[in-house]
C-alpha cells in the first residue's frame, strides 16, 4: 500500500514543479498595456480596416502574414475561439527570455490565442508615443507550454 501512495506523491510533487502546472501570472498586474489589445485584435483580423499600419520595423515583419486574408491559413487554423490577456513577459522566465532575445524591447504583453485547430502565444510590445507597435513575436502553443522550448527562438 505504501508504494502506490509514494508513486502518487512523487507524481504530484513533480507536476507541481512542471512549468505547465504553474499558476497564471499574478493578478496584481494591472492588465494589458496601451495598444496591445488593439494589436492582438488586428493580428487575428478582428481590428478595423487599416489596423496593419500600427506595426513598424520587426513587428511589421512578424505581423504581415497575419493581418491580410489568407483562406488556406484561415481554414487550417479554424475559427477564432478565444484571445485572452495572459500576463506580462519577464526576462527572468525561461519561456519569455527565449522569445524576447531577438526583440528590440523586453516589455511585452502575452496573449493566449486559440483557434479551433491550433493555439498560439502572442507577445506584443506596448504602443510607443506615436501609437506604433515595434515588437511582436508569435509562437505555437499556449503561453509557457514546454513545447515552446523545443523549437528555435
Amino acid at each position: 500500500m505504501k508504494k502506490p501512495a509514494l508513486l502518487l506523491l512523487t507524481f504530484l510533487t513533480a507536476s507541481l514543479s512542471y512549468p505547465s502546472a504553474m499558476a497564471a501570472p499574478s493578478p496584481a498586474e494591472s492588465g494589458p498595456r496601451r495598444g496591445t489589445v488593439e494589436a492582438m485584435k488586428c493580428l487575428v483580423r478582428q481590428g478595423p480596416a487599416g489596423c496593419e499600419n500600427m506595426f513598424r520595423g520587426s513587428a511589421w515583419v512578424a505581423a504581415k502574414p497575419w493581418v491580410f486574408p489568407n483562406p488556406e491559413r484561415d481554414f487550417k487554423r479554424g475559427a477564432l475561439v478565444s484571445s485572452d490577456f495572459w500576463g506580462r513577459a519577464s526576462d527572468s522566465n525561461v519561456y519569455d527570455a527565449r522569445i524576447m532575445i531577438n526583440e528590440p524591447t523586453k516589455e511585452m504583453d502575452i496573449f493566449d490565442v486559440r483557434f479551433d485547430h491550433i493555439k498560439y502565444s502572442f507577445y506584443i510590445s506596448p504602443a510607443d508615443a506615436d501609437s506604433k507597435i515595434r515588437a511582436v513575436a508569435i509562437r505555437l502553443y499556449e503561453p509557457h507550454d514546454p513545447l515552446q522550448l523545443s523549437g528555435t527562438p
